[in-house]
């Protein structure tokens, strides 16, 4: 019989981020999944196969996080339909969100075309 709570393991596949909750024993403790929920989403799903590119660095800054949320996994060429691992990037966050200012940026200068109200086409 336990006397105390099982402190929460990490995660067998990766051994980074701290496994997923999986319910409560008859005895009121916490029980634990073996993976977290990115490593059990791409063992699990078809999917999510692509999670399994996320890296525990950022590819950019060099940056190392205390846990795999601090991570975001984007797609370089901005189509999330193609999930090829050579598509994927592994970011911290502050890198993914200056990432995706630089890819809006982008966006709004080929759209932000200015005519010339004077002139009239015909």
């Amino acid at each position: 019989m336990l006397i105390k709570q099982p402190s929460r393991p990490l995660c067998q596949n990766c051994k980074f981020s701290l496994a997923k909750k999986n319910g409560t024993s008859k005895h009121g403790f916490t029980k634990w999944h073996k993976y977290c929920s990115d490593c059990a989403k791409s063992l699990y799903s078809e999917k999510y196969k692509h999670l399994k590119s996320k890296k525990t660095k950022c590819q950019v800054c060099g940056f190392i996080p205390k846990d795999k949320c601090q991570m975001d996994l984007i797609y370089i060429d901005g189509n999330k339909q193609n999930k090829l691992e050579k598509n994927l990037a592994s970011l911290c966050a502050n890198c993914s969100r200056l990432y995706r200012k630089q890819l809006q940026a982008k966006k709004k200068s080929i759209l932000n075309v200015t005519v010339d109200a004077d002139i009239s086409i015909s």
